[in-house]
Protein backbone atom coordinates (compact mmCIF):
# COMPACT_ATOMS: atom_id res chain seq x y z
CA UNK A 1 0.00 0.00 0.00
CA UNK A 2 3.21 1.99 0.38
CA UNK A 3 1.40 4.34 3.37
CA UNK A 4 1.72 3.90 6.81
CA UNK A 5 3.39 0.54 7.54
CA UNK A 6 3.92 -0.36 11.27
CA UNK A 7 5.31 -3.87 11.41
CA UNK A 8 5.86 -6.48 14.91
CA UNK A 9 5.88 -3.72 16.79
CA UNK A 10 6.98 -4.29 20.42
CA UNK A 11 7.10 -2.15 23.55
CA UNK A 12 7.83 -2.85 27.00
CA UNK A 13 7.84 -0.59 30.26
CA UNK A 14 9.58 -1.04 33.22
CA UNK A 15 7.26 0.41 36.71
CA UNK A 16 9.33 2.01 39.58
CA UNK A 17 8.87 -1.08 41.39
CA UNK A 18 10.28 -3.01 38.68
CA UNK A 19 7.20 -4.81 37.42
CA UNK A 20 7.39 -5.45 33.29
CA UNK A 21 4.47 -4.54 31.43
CA UNK A 22 3.91 -5.06 28.11
CA UNK A 23 2.20 -2.05 26.19
CA UNK A 24 2.67 -3.15 22.57
CA UNK A 25 2.50 -7.09 21.55
CA UNK A 26 3.42 -7.94 17.95
CA UNK A 27 1.60 -5.02 16.95
CA UNK A 28 1.20 -4.92 12.89
CA UNK A 29 -1.31 -2.71 10.24
CA UNK A 30 -0.47 -1.25 7.04
CA UNK A 31 -3.19 1.64 5.60
CA UNK A 32 -3.11 3.19 2.53
CA UNK A 33 -2.11 6.90 2.08
CA UNK A 34 -4.45 9.48 3.08
CA UNK A 35 -6.79 6.78 4.65
CA UNK A 36 -8.03 7.19 8.00
CA UNK A 37 -6.99 4.84 10.96
CA UNK A 38 -9.63 4.80 13.85
CA UNK A 39 -7.17 3.13 16.61
CA UNK A 40 -10.00 1.97 19.58
CA UNK A 41 -9.17 0.06 23.25
CA UNK A 42 -9.77 0.35 26.85
CA UNK A 43 -7.86 2.08 29.13
CA UNK A 44 -4.29 0.55 29.00
CA UNK A 45 -5.08 -1.38 25.87
CA UNK A 46 -1.74 0.44 24.28
CA UNK A 47 -3.47 3.06 22.03
CA UNK A 48 -1.28 6.04 23.33
CA UNK A 49 2.09 4.21 23.57
CA UNK A 50 1.09 3.03 19.76
CA UNK A 51 0.73 7.27 18.86
CA UNK A 52 4.14 7.98 20.71
CA UNK A 53 5.96 5.06 18.74
CA UNK A 54 4.85 6.61 15.49
CA UNK A 55 5.53 10.66 16.65
CA UNK A 56 8.78 9.09 18.04
CA UNK A 57 8.48 10.67 21.34
CA UNK A 58 8.82 6.85 22.26
CA UNK A 59 11.25 4.05 21.52
CA UNK A 60 10.11 0.87 20.59
CA UNK A 61 11.72 -2.59 21.60
CA UNK A 62 11.14 -4.28 17.75
CA UNK A 63 9.60 -3.71 15.27
CA UNK A 64 9.43 -1.12 11.95
CA UNK A 65 7.25 2.09 11.09
CA UNK A 66 7.76 3.00 7.98
CA UNK A 67 6.08 5.56 5.31
CA UNK A 68 5.52 5.43 1.56
CA UNK A 69 7.66 2.53 1.57
CA UNK A 70 10.66 4.15 4.00
CA UNK A 71 11.64 3.55 7.57
CA UNK A 72 9.68 6.77 9.34
CA UNK A 73 12.91 7.87 11.24
CA UNK A 74 15.11 8.78 7.67
CA UNK A 75 11.86 9.65 6.18
CA UNK A 76 11.80 13.34 7.47
CA UNK A 77 8.22 13.40 7.22
CA UNK A 78 6.04 15.99 9.11
CA UNK A 79 4.28 14.74 11.92
CA UNK A 80 1.73 16.27 13.75
CA UNK A 81 -1.04 15.76 16.74
CA UNK A 82 -3.88 16.96 17.95
CA UNK A 83 -4.53 16.16 21.91
CA UNK A 84 -7.37 15.99 24.03
CA UNK A 85 -6.34 18.79 26.32
CA UNK A 86 -6.11 21.73 24.63
CA UNK A 87 -3.61 23.49 26.83
CA UNK A 88 -0.98 21.43 24.94
CA UNK A 89 -1.32 23.16 21.45
CA UNK A 90 -2.65 26.37 22.57
CA UNK A 91 -1.17 29.06 24.26
CA UNK A 92 -4.03 30.74 26.34
CA UNK A 93 -2.40 34.14 26.93
CA UNK A 94 -1.67 34.49 23.58
CA UNK A 95 -4.59 35.53 20.92
CA UNK A 96 -5.49 32.78 18.36
CA UNK A 97 -3.84 35.48 16.06
CA UNK A 98 -0.58 34.87 17.89
CA UNK A 99 -1.02 31.39 18.43
CA UNK A 100 -1.81 30.69 14.28
CA UNK A 101 1.17 32.48 13.74
CA UNK A 102 3.48 30.08 15.61
CA UNK A 103 2.17 27.35 13.34
CA UNK A 104 3.79 29.96 10.55
CA UNK A 105 7.16 30.04 12.79
CA UNK A 106 7.42 26.92 12.94
CA UNK A 107 7.21 26.08 8.88
CA UNK A 108 9.41 29.07 8.57
CA UNK A 109 12.07 27.32 10.62
CA UNK A 110 12.03 30.06 13.69
CA UNK A 111 12.32 29.35 17.20
CA UNK A 112 9.86 32.78 18.27
CA UNK A 113 6.54 34.09 16.96
CA UNK A 114 6.48 36.09 13.40
CA UNK A 115 5.81 39.92 13.60
CA UNK A 116 2.26 40.67 12.87
CA UNK A 117 2.54 42.03 9.62
CA UNK A 118 4.09 38.38 8.27
CA UNK A 119 0.72 36.48 9.38
CA UNK A 120 -2.27 38.64 9.17
CA UNK A 121 -3.01 38.32 5.35
CA UNK A 122 -2.30 34.47 5.05
CA UNK A 123 -4.73 34.11 8.31
CA UNK A 124 -7.12 35.69 7.34
CA UNK A 125 -7.08 33.65 4.13
CA UNK A 126 -7.45 30.50 6.05
CA UNK A 127 -9.71 31.37 7.94
CA UNK A 128 -11.98 32.71 5.04
CA UNK A 129 -11.29 29.21 2.90
CA UNK A 130 -12.37 27.19 5.82
CA UNK A 131 -15.55 29.35 6.49
CA UNK A 132 -14.47 30.09 9.79
CA UNK A 133 -13.83 34.14 9.64
CA UNK A 134 -17.45 34.71 11.82
CA UNK A 135 -16.16 32.83 14.50
CA UNK A 136 -12.86 34.18 14.91
CA UNK A 137 -13.95 37.26 14.44
CA UNK A 138 -11.81 38.23 17.98
CA UNK A 139 -9.26 36.56 17.04
CA UNK A 140 -7.02 39.55 16.80
CA UNK A 141 -7.54 40.63 20.69
CA UNK A 142 -8.82 37.84 22.41
CA UNK A 143 -6.79 35.60 24.65
CA UNK A 144 -7.19 32.10 24.18
CA UNK A 145 -7.75 31.49 27.55
CA UNK A 146 -11.72 33.47 27.31
CA UNK A 147 -12.77 30.95 24.21
CA UNK A 148 -14.86 28.15 24.73
CA UNK A 149 -13.62 24.77 24.56
CA UNK A 150 -14.75 24.25 21.10
CA UNK A 151 -13.22 27.24 20.24
CA UNK A 152 -9.75 26.75 21.87
CA UNK A 153 -9.87 22.75 19.82
CA UNK A 154 -10.82 24.03 16.70
CA UNK A 155 -7.75 26.73 17.25
CA UNK A 156 -5.23 23.95 18.24
CA UNK A 157 -6.93 21.76 15.02
CA UNK A 158 -6.11 24.93 12.90
CA UNK A 159 -2.57 25.05 14.27
CA UNK A 160 -2.37 22.11 13.07
CA UNK A 161 -3.13 21.59 9.83
CA UNK A 162 -1.73 25.09 9.02
CA UNK A 163 1.66 22.72 9.50
CA UNK A 164 0.68 20.76 6.55
CA UNK A 165 1.03 16.92 8.04
CA UNK A 166 2.04 14.74 6.33
CA UNK A 167 0.89 12.36 9.31
CA UNK A 168 -1.97 13.62 11.41
CA UNK A 169 -2.24 12.04 15.05
CA UNK A 170 -5.34 12.65 16.83
CA UNK A 171 -5.27 11.46 20.67
CA UNK A 172 -8.95 11.90 21.94
CA UNK A 173 -9.13 15.12 20.91
CA UNK A 174 -12.75 15.80 20.86
CA UNK A 175 -13.50 13.72 23.74
CA UNK A 176 -14.45 17.03 26.07
CA UNK A 177 -16.43 18.38 23.73
CA UNK A 178 -20.39 18.67 24.16
CA UNK A 179 -21.95 16.67 21.26
CA UNK A 180 -22.95 18.79 18.91
CA UNK A 181 -19.28 20.61 18.44
CA UNK A 182 -18.12 17.35 18.57
CA UNK A 183 -20.42 16.30 15.41
CA UNK A 184 -19.42 19.37 13.52
CA UNK A 185 -15.51 19.41 14.43
CA UNK A 186 -15.40 15.62 13.36
CA UNK A 187 -17.66 16.45 10.00
CA UNK A 188 -15.19 19.28 8.99
CA UNK A 189 -12.09 17.76 9.55
CA UNK A 190 -12.49 14.73 7.60
CA UNK A 191 -13.50 16.83 5.05
CA UNK A 192 -10.00 18.91 5.06
CA UNK A 193 -8.45 15.31 6.03
CA UNK A 194 -9.69 13.90 2.19
CA UNK A 195 -9.30 16.68 0.29
CA UNK A 196 -5.62 17.01 1.69
CA UNK A 197 -5.47 13.43 1.39
CA UNK A 198 -3.45 13.39 4.64
CA UNK A 199 -2.75 10.49 6.41
CA UNK A 200 -4.23 9.78 9.78
CA UNK A 201 -4.42 7.97 13.32
CA UNK A 202 -7.22 8.75 15.35
CA UNK A 203 -7.48 7.21 19.20
CA UNK A 204 -10.87 7.03 20.37
CA UNK A 205 -12.71 5.42 23.10
CA UNK A 206 -15.83 5.97 21.26
CA UNK A 207 -16.70 2.95 18.71
CA UNK A 208 -19.68 4.97 17.43
CA UNK A 209 -17.23 7.65 16.48
CA UNK A 210 -14.66 5.40 15.24
CA UNK A 211 -17.20 3.61 12.66
CA UNK A 212 -18.46 6.71 11.66
CA UNK A 213 -15.56 8.24 10.97
CA UNK A 214 -12.81 5.73 10.13
CA UNK A 215 -11.87 4.09 7.38
CA UNK A 216 -9.90 1.31 9.23
CA UNK A 217 -10.07 0.23 12.74
CA UNK A 218 -7.81 -1.00 14.71
CA UNK A 219 -8.90 -2.35 18.20
CA UNK A 220 -6.02 -3.45 20.89
CA UNK A 221 -6.21 -4.94 24.01
CA UNK A 222 -3.42 -5.51 26.33
CA UNK A 223 -0.84 -4.81 23.62
CA UNK A 224 -2.35 -6.85 20.81
CA UNK A 225 -4.53 -6.19 17.67
CA UNK A 226 -7.83 -8.16 18.40
CA UNK A 227 -9.15 -6.63 15.07
CA UNK A 228 -8.06 -4.73 11.95
CA UNK A 229 -10.42 -3.99 8.82
CA UNK A 230 -11.51 -1.74 6.39
CA UNK A 231 -14.75 0.36 7.16
CA UNK A 232 -17.09 2.42 5.17
CA UNK A 233 -17.70 6.02 7.23
CA UNK A 234 -21.12 7.01 7.42
CA UNK A 235 -21.89 10.51 5.74
CA UNK A 236 -21.92 12.28 9.77
CA UNK A 237 -21.30 11.28 12.77
CA UNK A 238 -24.06 10.39 14.66
CA UNK A 239 -25.37 13.48 17.32
CA UNK A 240 -24.96 11.25 20.49
CA UNK A 241 -21.48 9.79 19.65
Amino acid sequence: MNGLQVRNLHKKFVTPSGREVVALDGVSFDIPPGAVLAVVGHNGSGKTTLLNCIRHDVQWDEGEISFAGTPLARARRRIVSVFQDVELGVVSSMTPAENLSLAFSHNRGFRWTLPERCYRADIDEMLQTHQLGARFSRYRSTPASDLSGGERQQLAILMAIMRKPDILLLDEFVANLDPLIKSELLTWMRAWIKDNSVTTVMVTHDMAVARAWGEWLLELSQGVVTRFEACAPDAAVPDNA
